[in-house]
């Protein structure tokens, strides 16, 4: 099957039949899609659909979408807006003639004013762990952005982590729980309103002009994925030469860079927007690594300030500064490499920046193990063959091999990521 040839549409009146089964599988009752089908569930199958029929319900076929194949539907997806979440669901929670598995009253809320939820996702099992669902997901965040809803919203169970993996992939956030449906459920949430924006402060900016536009950096930011702006902190300075530094109290040798231009810089920031780190990039400061731009990538605004000369003003670093990061155990001239460091790694793995979201998510470092070799064609060359599992198309076996092998990597290349 081409993923690609998938059509997903609005779903149509005729469709709830389709979609009270999907309501069904997304609640764990795989029965519905049997053949033949027992006789309760085929009824429940008819009252589930008459629900589904109503336009002022949860589940109704308006607020559903269909992926089909050729005219077939394989999957569909039921989102809506919270507004009105409270009044709907009692309606439609009234509409079950039989008692349900969990108690209704027991339930928190599923979702609010200002969300776009969606409320459940299935695809038949036949065309599962193919990418279906993903396509369907992605296809409700556009729905939610279409709307001017400022967050798009679901429910994940912690015992699935698979599923988490996909949804923070499409960039979903753990956002609390709540009790639903009998247990205790992972609230996720997605941004859909403006992008991540990174401030650099620094006084050589053409260091860092070329880096931040080419490759993956410039297409981040083509795609609306990430602002990035780079501030000459000589513009801040009310120094008629332009200086941003002085002699040191103390009389040791070398140049600090002085507190105004960088308090003003950083001032007229804040004046327009919530700034959710500002950091200063030192050889001091604690060090950098994968875990650290995990929690960045969540972050809305940041601010990096690039060291410079002998070093800033502590007071600088006493006032306005919430994190001092350090790429190595080693002194550079200025901040400015380490800013483009930073960067990268923190952009690459925003979602929709690479193509391939698991190919960020299965980088060295992201599970404190190196990463296994790769191999790419041709399958031999020059007597140097590439390991027979890889070619075997047996994603078990394939994937066991890239565990044993990260791990044999990390113990003889970098035991000390075990011990974390």
């Amino acid at each position: 099957m081409n993923i690609d040839t998938i059509k997903i549409r609005p779903a149509n009146f005729d469709d709830s039949e389709f979609v009270a089964k999907s309501v069904m599988a997304a609640l764990g009752n795989d029965e519905v899609y049997a053949v033949p089908l027992k006789k309760e569930i085929k009824a429940t199958i008819e009252k589930i659909t008459s629900i589904c029929q109503r336009e002022d319900v949860l589940y109704s076929w308006k607020n559903t979408i269909i992926a089909e194949i050729d005219g077939k539907p394989i999957a569909s997806l039921t989102a809506y807006d919270g507004t009105n979440y409270k009044e709907i669901k009692e309606r439609t929670f009234s509409l079950f003639d039989e008692p349900l598995d969990f108690d209704v009253d027991l339930m928190q809320d599923e979702t609010r004013e200002g969300e776009y939820y969606i409320d459940s996702a299935t695809v038949l099992p036949e065309y599962r762990n193919q990418g279906i669902g993903k396509k369907l997901l992605i296809a409700s965040i556009e729905k939610g952005k279409e709307l001017g809803i400022p967050h798009v919203t679901l429910l994940v169970n912690p015992h699935n982590p698979k599923a988490k993996r996909l949804y923070r992939s499409l960039g979903f956030r753990e956002a609390g729980e709540v009790y639903v449906f009998g247990e205790y459920y992972q609230r996720m949430k997605l941004d859909t309103t403006e992008p991540m924006r990174i401030d650099i402060l620094t006084v050589l900016p053409e260091m860092l002009e070329g880096f931040l536009n080419c490759s993956i950096l410039a297409r981040a930011q083509k795609k609306g994925l990430v602002e990035i702006h780079v501030h000459n902190l000589r513009d801040w300075t009310l120094d008629k030469h332009k200086r941003v530094d002085d002699y040191p109290y103390g009389g040791c040798a070398g140049m600090v860079m002085q507190c105004e231009p960088i308090d003003r810089c950083i001032e007229s920031l804040q004046k327009e927007r919530e700034y959710d780190e500002v950091i200063f990039t030192t050889p001091d400061g604690e060090q950098f690594d994968q875990p650290m731009a995990n929690s960045f990538s969540m972050k809305k605004n940041i601010i990096i300030l690039c060291g410079h000369f002998k070093g800033v003003d502590y007071r600088i670093r006493e006032h306005l500064i919430t994190k001092e990061v350090s790429i190595g155990d080693y002194v550079l001239t200025g901040g400015e490499l380490a800013a483009a460091v930073m960067t990268d790694a923190i952009v690459r793995i925003i979602p929709g920046v690479i193509g391939d979201e698991q190919s960020a998510l299965s980088d060295s470092f992201q599970d404190n193990l190196l990463a296994p070799p790769v191999y790419t064609r041709p399958a031999n060359y020059k007597g140097w063959k590439v390991p027979e599992v890889l070619l075997s198309g047996h994603e078990k076996n394939i994937r066991n091999w890239e565990l044993e092998q990260a791990i044999e990597r990390t113990k003889r290349l970098r035991p000390d990521l075990l011990k974390n």
